[in-house]
């Protein structure tokens, strides 16, 4: 009865103009003193106009009261991503190549957590929702918060040895067999090989190709094209003349006419 009653009043200031004006303006407080209902009740407990909605109807509003707390308690992801530049000859032909890299592993002192002693506190901006609300008229829109990143959890002081992190970065190294005709933006997996969680459990290395352009030779899809000169002659009246290819050089017969 009491959220139907705080619901009623809400809409009774969104809908005229007059409050509506006022609570854009000013905010809440400016309605505290009798605008808001005809009690002058406030808010009843809740921030805003957006958390009185989402609080009745559920979190389309962008109310503050419902958040959900990050799925992991984890500092950062199992999964680990480098790139890797390719020669245009190494992607076409297939190559091995020795990747140096660094990845994270969770601080075994704080127990990945990035506190002193392990010990993690309610986080003051968030009060443990993991989200905090950006006002903009009488909506409210949730973002991450930025001090706990979502976790709803914060140190009340860091450890000393990954300085809050929750997490130390190791050197490794890989060595992976490039595919024949590998193309620019692909991925190639390298299994456990990527971070490594408090669990134990490594993540997957995904080294993702970069392929530099050639001086030369230009790739659509699986075709090879090259722009060659030739004289005028050349084309009028046919020829076999030497072109570049990806093997080296090649004849070509150009025809009488060629275009």
């Amino acid at each position: 009865e009491d959220k139907f009653k705080l619901v009623n009043e809400a809409y009774e200031v969104l809908s005229n103009e007059e409050k509506r004006a006022i609570y854009d303006r000013y905010g809440k407080d400016a309605l505290k003193s009798g605008g808001f209902g005809s009690g002058g009740a406030g808010f009843g407990g809740f921030e805003d106009l957006g958390d009185i909605f989402s609080s009745f109807f559920g979190g389309g509003f962008g109310g503050s009261s419902q958040r959900r707390k990050k799925s992991s308690d984890e500092k950062f992801q199992a999964e680990l991503v480098v790139n890797l530049k390719l020669s245009f000859k190494e992607a076409v032909f297939g190559c091995k190549k020795n990747i140096d890299f660094t990845y994270k592993s969770s601080c075994k002192t704080c127990s990945g957590t990035g506190a002193k002693d392990g010990k993690l506190q309610t986080c003051p901006k968030c009060k443990g929702r993991g989200q905090v609300g950006i006002s903009q008229g009488f909506i409210t829109f949730a973002q991450t918060c930025p001090d706990c990143k979502g976790s709803g959890e914060s140190a009340s002081e860091k450890c000393k040895d990954c300085k809050g992190k929750g997490y130390e970065e190791l050197k490794d190294s890989v060595e992976v067999n490039i595919p024949e005709g590998i193309d620019n933006g692909m991925n190639l997996r390298v299994a456990a090989k990527g971070n490594l969680s408090k669990s134990g459990d490594r993540g997957d290395l995904y080294v993702k190709v970069i392929v530099e352009e050639d001086d030369t030779f230009i790739r659509d899809d699986e075709d090879i094209y090259i722009e060659f000169p030739v004289f005028f002659t050349q084309a009028i009246l046919g020829q076999s003349i030497k072109v570049p290819t990806i093997r080296g050089e090649a004849t070509l017969n150009l025809p009488k006419g060629a275009k």
